[in-house]
């Protein structure tokens, strides 16, 4: 998969040394989380449903105003504590042809099917802290039950052609004590 990093980079600076690593990490956020919680990863999908994306969302894929897309929300947990708070927003035409799996992930982790594909590619990333984002923190904060404080959120938007889908992250209090 290749990358690019985009405004990513003029924010390092500002990210918490224990987090930035991970934030910046070009590579498979899944894989990683593996390879730190042996025997413990977990994908616990907390929402699949076509709805429309929020204004940022909408925006970062240049949607129109009303277009509905599938929506999943997902926790990734390390032996059941949350560490990432996931919320992939997957237009209509990434679900034609062999990416139409997609849409039938179930606990699979989506980073599994992007960074597998030879011609998936991550175009864009975007780091902030998660309270500069209010309306994906209130997503976050429904099935916590809490408003995550000290959260970092990455955005990412990934390419295979002229499809586009993007993922956003917010890595939790529990991800960076660990």
């Amino acid at each position: 998969m290749k990358t690019r990093m985009g405004r990513a980079a003029g924010r390092r600076a500002a990210v918490p040394e224990r987090l930035r690593t991970w934030l910046f990490d070009p590579r498979s956020l899944t894989r990683r989380l593996c390879r730190a919680c042996p025997g413990g990863f977990h994908v616990q999908v907390l929402s699949q449903r076509w709805d429309t994306p929020l204004p940022a969302e909408r925006e970062q894929l240049a949607l129109a105003l009303r277009e509905r897309v599938l929506v999943r929300e997902v926790l990734l947990t390390c032996h059941g504590i949350p560490w990432v708070f996931a919320r992939s927003v997957i237009p209509r035409p990434c679900l034609r042809g062999p990416q139409r799996r997609l849409a039938r992930l179930g606990q699979q982790p989506l980073g599994r099917v992007l960074f597998g594909s030879p011609r998936m590619r991550r175009a864009t990333v975007s780091v902030r802290p998660a309270t500069a984002d209010p309306l994906m923190l209130q997503c976050c904060t429904a099935p916590l039950g809490r408003t995550p404080h000290d959260a970092w959120q990455r955005s990412s938007v990934f390419r295979r052609g002229d499809q586009a889908l993007l993922v956003s992250e917010i890595f939790l209090e529990a991800f960076a004590r660990d």
